[in-house]
């Protein structure tokens, strides 16, 4: 604990650390929490400026919640709008909450619900594929499926019916470049980024048919800001659409692979899921069956917690602030990651262990920022229901018709970039389900 001009200023190394540098961030900051406890500065030369390390669940919620107004989007959130733009996920002040408005009826549980067969169908499609392969005894590459199938989910519920013209255009779709290319540098964005005249095409030919389909799309394009009345223009319909491609693939394919590792390296576990699904009785798992889903939930529930997508969030303070005890200088770089917290010893029990009963009690037994995947606050992931259903439906659509066995590393490595990935493709072998 450090004093000047009466303030108080939270503990750290005596030399910078780079905390964004690369992949070890994940081991640096685990190691100065151990060392420092739940707050603590580091300071970065490259940026020349401290950064706060939070790892405490009210601390949590005063720079997400309670004093969120002084905290604007931190580091990395430059590279994030070089690649989407101006949508939610980079937006601030009056024009995300504007945005943020005209976005948030899309994801209406009842829009879920409705939008929810696309996701059946799709993994439905992606089982029938995966059995010709089965009976041909090939290795399925399913860290690469599970991106094409997240991929195919999230444009089906975007564009619909224009998604098969884009494909006989094509032969194969151009949004593919998503699955095919893993580096996410300017190059990558600036192909990305060419992908808006697709979108204004197809906006255009609706636009002229007077066309509406059930898809996000049509919501976007015809939604309207309940203060003043107004639509999005084409260009801020691109970008949030372009958000949502990214969000709602990346990090739901990096889930489920983490989802199927965990799984195949806790037979126990596997097996508990399996007998769960086999209690439907041969009936299609749909949304109207996952009540009956609960610890398939709780597995995905896990996953998350031990390794979600969104690992760090950043902030950075407007003006000064003082969280805790410890003041906060305004232009503070804020780092908070849910990786840590979700490990945190003094709040779960055994927290390297993958336990998906722990989430066998309700949520409110729980502190709000113990375990937050998908953030929290305003800037909670806007489609973070979606998700789960998602997850949900394919973990018990591919589970009640096949046995996975998943070739387990013997090394699972971890690469923290934008998303938490496993930058190694798992590879898994099928036996149909008795």
């Amino acid at each position: 604990m450090v004093a000047f001009n009466n303030h108080i200023y939270p503990p750290g190394p005596d030399i910078p650390v780079e905390l964004d540098a690369g992949d070890d961030t994940i081991d640096q900051i685990t190691k100065l929490f151990r060392q420092f406890g739940n707050i603590y500065k580091v300071y970065s030369e490259r940026r020349k400026s401290y950064t706060y390390v939070i790892n405490d669940p009210e601390m949590i919620k005063h720079v997400l919640i309670t004093n969120n107004r002084n905290y604007t989007k931190g580091v990395g959130i430059d590279r994030v709008k070089i690649l989407l733009g101006n949508g939610i996920m980079g937006s601030e002040g009056e024009y995300w909450k504007k945005q943020r408005r005209m976005v948030q009826p899309a994801f209406h549980r009842k829009v879920t619900e409705r939008l929810s067969r696309s996701i059946v169908t799709a993994n439905q499609k992606m089982a029938a594929e995966w059995g010709v392969m089965a009976k041909q005894g090939e290795a399925i590459n399913l860290t690469a499926e599970l991106s094409r199938l997240t991929l195919n989910i999230v444009l089906q519920s975007l564009f619909s019916t224009d998604l098969n013209l884009i494909e006989k255009q094509h032969r194969m779709h151009p949004f593919m470049l998503l699955t095919e290319e893993h580096a996410r540098d300017l190059n990558f964005a600036l192909k990305f980024r060419s992908l808006a005249s697709e979108i204004r095409n197809i906006m255009q030919r609706r636009a002229q048919d007077g066309r509406t389909e059930d898809d996000f799309l049509s919501m976007l394009m015809t939604a309207r800001d309940p203060e003043t009345g107004e639509g999005m223009s084409d260009k801020e319909i691109i970008d949030e659409l372009l958000t949502l491609i990214v969000a709602g693939h990346e990090t739901t394919a990096s889930a489920l692979n983490w989802a199927w590792y965990l799984l195949a390296t806790h037979p126990q576990v596997y097996q508990q899921m399996k007998l769960e699904i086999q209690a439907l009785n041969g009936m299609p798992p749909g949304f109207g069956q996952l009540q009956q889903l609960g610890f398939v939930k709780q597995v995905i529930d896990e996953t998350m917690r031990m390794y979600p997508p969104g690992w760090l969030l950043t902030r950075k303070s407007i003006t000064d602030d003082q969280i805790g005890r410890y003041h906060v200088p305004a232009k503070t770089d804020i780092f908070i990651s849910p990786f840590l917290m979700h490990r945190h010893p003094d709040y779960w029990e055994n927290p390297e262990q993958f336990m998906p009963d722990r989430f066998s009690y309700p949520q409110k037994d729980r502190g709000r920022f113990e375990y937050f995947p998908f953030g929290g606050g305003p800037r909670q992931c806007i489609g973070d229901y979606f998700a789960q259903v998602e997850m949900q439906l394919h973990l018990a659509i591919i589970t009640q018709k096949y046995d996975l066995q998943v070739v387990v590393p013997e090394q699972i490595t971890m690469e923290a970039r934008i998303n938490l990935r496993n930058p190694n493709p798992l590879y898994t072998f099928l036996s149909l389900r008795k």
